[in-house]
């Protein structure tokens, strides 16, 4: 079954319920009040009993009931000023009855003798029910009661009317209409509501389940389901979830297929990176099995380029697999407590040695030790990694200075900022710098090589250290790599 239709069918029922109950209740209130089996009589009855007097009714039974009191003989041959005072009384849309006994002595024109007879409330002396209603020719009337004896011992009683339109007369006349109207308002009101339901629940969940049907078709771009007001509270959440959804696709789609791209471009890199060394040393090797190297120099020389083609073909092969550990997160980090100044300093006298051309001078605001929690073999790699680039891309025409500045203005965090003097990187390279397998360089050179996966080591090395690194370059000027971590203070230790 449908939603429509199953909100159709709670309308309709609910609406059923709700009256069944209200006259379920009415009845039993009426069926406990009375005694009696409610119907339109009763309900009238009962509801002019509780109703007040108005003004006229009030005067005129009490100036009547004061005459039966005291005259009650006159109330039989009412005076001409007794008449005129009842007439006034008739003018406000009053019956007056009198009877003697049995016998209709006086009664408004507008009355029927033999249905007052009929109809006629019984006598009670002690006038304990003085308020109720009497049919009079297939009428209803309110009236107020009072008995009483004439000087002859005769029963007499005094009713005073009031005519008025009763419930019964006014559902008999329009009831048929009346229950007609509430049906056909009922049922507008339910076609109504079923509209606006459709409108602004049916209709856009049928829209996101086409979407949907699209997204599993690859259709990721479409959007159909507009947010308005007119929408359901729970349908907007929706829709705002679903467009979550779909912007996160959009986001792991365009991110996949970077990945693929990146991928390819591995392939294509690992590949001309691969096949380089290779060749050289299938030709070096080829050659010493030719003899074309006929002296040990020359063999020398051969075996010298083979080797040194094997170790960058090996440290290649390290890199990635380095990065694709990193990147699956399973190369474990071990922490310990370093002192920055010290690491730094030690780092530097290795670079040095290895070349004593190489200008290094580091820097620092403060004196004190500073401390910083890191796993010392990666550090190190983070900073082979960013010298070895400053290395790699020297200026041709000016001697390579390197400065290392330690910073720690802000408590919480130890800044290192690596700068040189080199090539620098153009400007609009350097939001991709740090990007998987990017290179700076456009023609792929021998003599820097590379996988283009160094400064995005360097990204994840400090990024599992909870620190941040940013770059900044000037073309043709130079280059500085900012490191922040996290300082641990003296307290911590």
């Amino acid at each position: 079954m449908t939603i429509k239709r199953r909100f159709l069918i709670s309308y309709i029922g609910g609406i059923t319920i709700a009256c069944l109950s209200l006259l379920a209740i009415l009845c039993i209130a009426l069926y406990v009040t009375t005694g009696e089996i409610p119907s339109p009589g009763t309900l009238y009855r009962t509801f002019t009993k509780q109703r007040s007097l108005s003004p006229e009714e009030e005067l005129a039974y009490i100036q009547l009931r004061s005459l039966a009191k005291t005259e009650p003989d006159q109330l039989v041959a009412p005076s001409s000023e007794l008449l005129a005072e009842i007439h006034q009384f008739e003018q406000q849309s009053l019956g007056i009855v009198v009877r003697e006994n049995d016998t209709m002595t006086y009664y408004s024109k507008d009355l029927v003798e033999r249905s007052l007879v009929a109809h006629f409330p019984a006598f009670d002396a002690n006038n304990l029910e003085t308020r109720g209603t009497i049919d009079n020719a297939g009428r209803l009337y309110r009236y107020m009661k009072f008995d009483f004896y004439f000087s002859n011992q005769k029963r007499g009683s005094l009713l005073v009317l009031k005519k008025e339109n009763s419930m019964l007369e006014f559902m008999t006349k329009w009831g048929i209409v009346i229950i007609f109207a509430i049906v056909g308002l009922s049922i507008a009101a339910v076609f109504f509501l079923n509209r606006l339901l459709k409108k602004t629940v049916i209709k856009p969940l049928e829209t996101l389940g086409k979407e949907m049907s699209e997204i599993g078709e690859g259709h990721l771009g479409i959007q159909r389901v507009e947010q308005t007001k007119k929408l359901a509270v729970e349908v907007k959440q929706l829709v705002h979830e679903f467009d979550e959804m779909r912007a996160a696709l959009v986001a792991s789609t365009n991110q996949q297929n970077k990945l693929e791209s990146n991928r390819k471009e591995l392939v294509a890199s690992i590949s001309h990176d691969l096949k380089t060394p290779i060749t050289s040393i299938i030709g070096y090797v080829e050659g010493l099995l030719d003899g074309v190297a006929n002296s040990p120099e020359k063999q020398k020389k051969y075996l010298e380029t083979i080797r040194s083609n094997a170790q960058a073909l090996n440290d290649q092969i390290e890199e990635l697999f380095l990065y694709s550990k990193l990147d699956a997160d399973a190369l474990p980090f071990h922490f310990e407590l370093l002192e920055v100044n010290d690491f730094l300093n030690h780092r530097m006298e290795e670079f040095y040695l290895q070349d004593p051309t190489l200008g290094i001078q580091i820097k620092t605001t403060t004196a004190e030790p500073i401390y910083i929690e890191a796993d010392r073999l990666q550090l190190n790699r983070v900073l082979v990694n960013i010298i070895e680039n400053s290395m790699k891309f020297a200026a041709a025409k000016r001697p390579l200075k390197i400065q290392v500045a330690v910073d720690v203005s802000d408590d919480s965090w130890v800044t290192i900022a690596i700068s040189d003097n080199g090539q620098g990187i153009p400007a609009d390279q350097l939001p991709y710098v740090f990007d998987h397998f990017y290179r700076a360089e456009k023609e792929r050179s021998t003599q820097t090589g590379g996988s283009g996966l160094g400064l995005a080591i360097v990204k994840q090395v400090i990024e599992r250290h909870q620190g941040t690194v940013a770059i900044d370059s000037e073309y043709a000027k130079g280059t500085t790599v900012t490191i922040r971590l996290k300082q641990k203070k003296a307290g911590d230790l």
